[in-house]
């Protein structure tokens, strides 16, 4: 427990600056535990909230055929992976040829164009221009005036 005197200036600090203060206790963490030995929920809620879970070890060290087959496959999505980033890394340096291209185009054709097409609105950005799909109700409501159509044939 803290003397009053420190208690009392935590205190002070909450109300005058309206900020948390944390204070740190300096006993060693054995006699700090040992308050709680009669009720376990908070040491027990700290496990679960902020602990991750101990799991066994349940790999076995891989030896033989078993070991070359595994590298053979980490191998084999090492390259996968590789050529789908150079994949996407030529199809974007595509586009941005064709997108230097069709400016350079834009700005021999015309000026007027090129410089709009430059300049960056500072008001409207693209998700806030985006209209985002929703499942909401029609603006109108229900109609209660309508009427089905009679069947006239019979």
């Amino acid at each position: 427990m803290l003397p009053l005197a420190r208690q009392q200036h935590s205190l002070r600090l909450l109300n005058s600056t309206k900020q948390v203060v944390r204070l740190v206790s300096t006993q060693p963490a054995s006699t700090t535990t040992s308050h709680n030995t009669g009720d376990n929920r908070i040491e027990t809620i700290r496990r679960v909230l902020f602990e991750s879970p101990q799991r066994p070890a349940t790999t076995t060290p891989l030896e033989g055929e078993a070991l070359e087959q595994h590298n053979t496959i980490e191998r084999a999505w090492k390259l996968h992976t590789m050529r789908e980033r150079e994949r996407k890394q030529r199809t974007l340096e595509k586009q941005f040829r064709s997108l230097h291209q069709a400016m350079s185009e834009l700005e021999k054709t015309s000026d007027r164009l090129f410089k709009g097409a430059i300049v960056k609105s500072r008001h409207i950005t693209y998700p806030k221009q985006a209209k985002i799909p929703t499942e909401t109700p029609s603006a109108q409501g229900w109609d209660y005036a309508y009427k089905a159509p009679t069947d006239s044939t019979q």
